[in-house]
């Protein structure tokens, strides 16, 4: 895949990135091993986990497997969520609660309330900073991150500057090369607008039908600010959704009879398989909008290869992606146009 820069930064990498929070948590350590592998061979080099994933074992199961290959990845990590601390018996319980997902899908949104019961949110404070800075170098078996970020923080992080500082600190103290901010995109909007130089990372949810606030984000940061995307499928419901929009777009050839590509979009949105639309969710959110990296969630050897190949080989020229974006989300001022 083809290399960027992150921001003003001296950090390359391809534009799509590992997210790990399922690991450990929703997918155990023979398949979490298994995607990290088929991620690295296919030129994944960006992976970003936290504290709290997997109960702090996402993070250890991530620090084994980049031990010979620290210096050619970029790790971000994040702060501000506690996980309880879990014996022994409840590791098991969440294996198999893994064999119960799997065999019924349908209790997802039930694990996934008990589960989020054991965490505690909004713990920014400078004790728990330090002490969760420490707890992720020595479980990711390196000395530094690339990026910490405050984890789903909310606005009020953002008048404190006593916790701002300290994490400057860490940067000169050479634990961290560049902090961050991880939260929805309205908290990311006021710490852009406010321009908080301790902030040069921003992580955000962001799907095709939500790209206005993170073009928005590009304009206000000059490309200075590394700018990552997580949760792009938006869920089964937005990706159903996406799928029914570009198939009204198909079978009404006016919709789009003002650009000259019409015929050959359509020809080519003719097949909207699986492929297709990672083709078209990935590259609507990477191109041409100023955002750096894309964080799916992919844990199957199978997804892994599919959204690198829409990277690497997009069928949609820019122009294409720039009509589907108009479909997608009318009214968008393309960035490209």
């Amino acid at each position: 895949m083809q290399q960027i820069t992150l921001g003003n930064t001296s950090l390359q990498c391809p534009p799509l990135g590992f997210g790990c929070a399922s690991m450990m948590g929703r997918v155990g350590r023979r398949p979490s091993l298994r995607a990290l592998a088929t991620a690295w061979d296919t030129g994944i080099r960006f992976f970003d986990t936290a504290r709290s994933y997997g109960y702090g074992e996402s993070e250890v199961l991530l620090g084994e497997f980049l031990r010979d290959r620290r210096d050619q990845s970029i790790l971000a990590t994040k702060f501000g969520i506690l996980a309880s601390p879990q014996p022994t018996w409840k590791r098991f319980a969440r294996s198999a609660a893994r064999g119960i997902l799997k065999a019924a899908p349908w209790t997802h949104r039930a694990l996934q309330r008990r589960a989020a019961s054991q965490f505690a949110h909004h713990q920014f404070t400078i004790p728990v900073l330090q002490q969760s800075l420490d707890q992720s170098l020595r479980a990711l078996r390196t000395d530094y991150v690339d990026i910490l970020f405050l984890h789903a923080a909310p606005a009020s992080v953002l008048e404190q500057d006593d916790l701002l500082d300290a994490m400057q600190r860490l940067v000169q103290a050479g634990k961290v090369r560049f902090t961050g901010l991880s939260a929805d995109p309205e908290v990311v909007a006021l710490a852009l607008d406010r321009k908080i130089p301790q902030l040069h990372s921003m992580q955000f949810p962001c799907n095709v039908f939500e790209i206005t606030a993170a073009t928005r984000f590009a304009s206000l940061t000059d490309g200075t600010r590394i700018l990552v995307a997580n949760h792009p499928y938006g869920g089964a419901a937005r990706i159903e959704l996406c799928r029914r929009i570009l198939t009204d777009l198909v079978s009404a050839p006016d919709r789009l009879a003002h650009d000259p590509l019409d015929s050959a979009l359509r020809e080519k949105l003719g097949s909207l398989d699986d492929a297709c639309l990672a083709d078209i969710i990935l590259n609507v959110i990477l191109r041409e909008t100023g955002i750096h990296i894309v964080l799916p969630s992919m844990m199957q050897v199978e997804h892994i290869h599919a959204n690198v190949r829409a990277i690497e080989s997009s069928r949609f020229t820019s122009a294409e992606i720039r009509s589907i974006r108009s479909a997608l989300t009318p009214g968008t001022t393309n960035p490209g146009a």
